[in-house]
């Protein structure tokens, strides 16, 4: 692929992989219902494994990692509950963080930082209105959704005077918020986001109520020990893959924030920003889950111009999709071989589960339509959440000293001719988004041929899967 022009336009914001994946997730509720009853009634009753084995130290060690394995239904239930409560989010945040208006009321912000702050979001995120945090831990600058079609920006009095001491730095870090805000990243992520919490508190959750059962049940001896710790601990490392969807598609969001920022500011300005604000402590630690790592973040910034930057973000989704298919199947064998399935049954069974629940042939279609679409749905979605047409670069924002000033005493001032108008930026290159586009379109659609083809019917005749009707037909046989 050959190098876009330097000079082609702000670049286009990725497919909006965190929208689809929270609709990817409203899409398994009922399936999500009908096994959370099936759990209930084989962990909690004696249904299915008699009122002895229930009572036993394994099972009670199950019924505890069932609070870890809800992970999934409690992200989705933060994200669904961010979305539509902003105002409820909005005013928390603001008591949390003390959030005042920046000029007048309770706090009085320097007035030229308060003022080419605000000038910078109304050129890239009009509409966006700024709040002061007094708080001496408050945030340097975050973005939050004080209702649907109210969005903010808090900042700090730190990030004020950063505006006036290094106004680049402050540019940079300002450009890369107006991006999550005009692409409605700010509905689910920001300030005070239950989503983030939840995907935060994710680590601590999987110790206690993940790893803190299988130590317990291998530390007690009890009876029924030896037949269930390799099921919990198969069941254990697969866990974190459940976060694998909506951290890829955080970190995606932050990618291309960044890649914006980039655009108008430059790699050094950006990477500078982002190291002066980096946190620290466990705050550091809870945050790589949003936030990507600072390895990578360095590494896409310093790229942010090539061909892969682009190709990244758009595979993103795709690539998300593919890995969790292709790390949750070995589990998957594993624990058919740990109830007793031969390994080439359970390796047939697990592809063929993996081939019905992984590759779900509906959502790599709507994928691969997105991927191929997107650069004629980008300008509807930006244009949706109020993103402005056209901005000023800071080069063109701010004229040279000779421009702005002539020399008066020039002897040729009278006879120059009248200054020629600025020359805008030429128009982006759609053939090359166009074969970016096509390019990123193989990977799904290579999937979904995949996810099309007829399945083997290995899982309706696995006897650990189907103990009924692996009884039948061995009746049958024996007839």
């Amino acid at each position: 692929m050959k190098r876009p022009p330097a000079s082609g336009g702000p670049a286009l914001p990725p497919p909006p992989w965190l929208w689809l994946v929270m609709a990817m997730y409203l899409c398994q509720v009922p399936g999500s219902v009908t096994w959370w009853h099936a759990q209930i009634l084989d962990l909690w009753t004696d249904r299915t494994y008699g009122a002895a084995v229930v009572s036993g130290s394994g099972f009670a060690a199950l019924r505890v990692m069932t609070v870890s394995q809800a992970m999934p239904f409690l992200v989705m239930a933060s994200g669904v509950a961010t979305v539509l409560l902003p105002h409820l989010r909005g005013r928390y945040t603001e008591w949390r963080y003390h959030l005042v208006d920046p000029v007048g009321g309770a706090a009085d912000g320097p007035s030229s930082a308060v003022r080419s702050v605000q000038r910078l979001l109304d050129q890239h995120a009009p509409g966006t209105t700024l709040k002061l945090s007094l708080r001496a831990r408050g945030p340097s600058i975050r973005v939050y959704a004080r209702g649907w079609r109210e969005r903010r920006v808090a900042v700090s009095l730190g990030f004020l005077a950063l505006r006036q001491s290094d106004p680049d730095r402050a540019r940079a870090l300002l450009l890369h918020e107006a991006r999550h805000l005009t692409c409605g990243e700010h509905l689910i992520t920001g300030l005070g986001s239950p989503f983030t919490r939840v995907v935060g508190a994710w680590p601590v959750l999987l110790l206690a109520c993940g790893a803190g059962p299988v130590v317990w049940l291998f530390l007690t001896h009890a009876p029924t020990s030896s037949m269930m710790v390799v099921q919990l601990a198969v069941v254990v490392m697969r866990l974190p893959l459940v976060l694998l969807l909506p951290v890829i598609a955080l970190w995606c969001a932050e990618l291309a924030a960044d890649r914006y920022a980039v655009a108008d500011a430059g790699r050094r300005t950006v990477l500078e920003a982002l190291e002066a604000t980096r946190a620290s402590g466990p705050r550091r630690m809870l945050g790589k889950l949003y936030h990507p790592p600072s390895a990578l973040r360095r590494w896409f910034i310093e790229r942010s111009h090539l061909p892969v930057a682009p190709l990244l973000l758009l595979l993103a989704g795709p690539i998300a999709l593919l890995l969790y298919a292709v790390l949750v199947t070995p589990f998957g064998v594993v624990s058919l071989i740990a109830l007793g399935d031969a390994p080439l049954t359970a390796l047939a069974s697990g592809l063929d589960l993996a081939h019905r629940d992984l590759l779900f042939w509906p959502w790599w279609a709507v994928i691969l339509a997105v991927v191929l679409l997107w650069p004629l749905l980008a300008k509807l979605w930006l244009r949706l959440w109020g993103a402005p047409q056209a901005v000023p670069s800071a080069r063109e924002a701010i004229p040279s000293a000779r421009q702005a000033v002539p020399d008066p005493t020039s002897p040729s001032l009278s006879a120059s001719p009248p200054p020629s108008p600025p020359v805008s930026p030429p128009a982006p290159d759609n053939s090359y988004r166009r074969r970016t586009h096509l390019i990123a379109a193989l990977l799904p659609a290579l999937v979904l041929a995949v996810a099309l083809l007829p399945r083997t019917g290995a899982a309706e005749r696995d006897p650990v899967l189907r103990p009924d009707s692996a009884t039948s037909a061995t009746a049958e046989t024996e007839d």
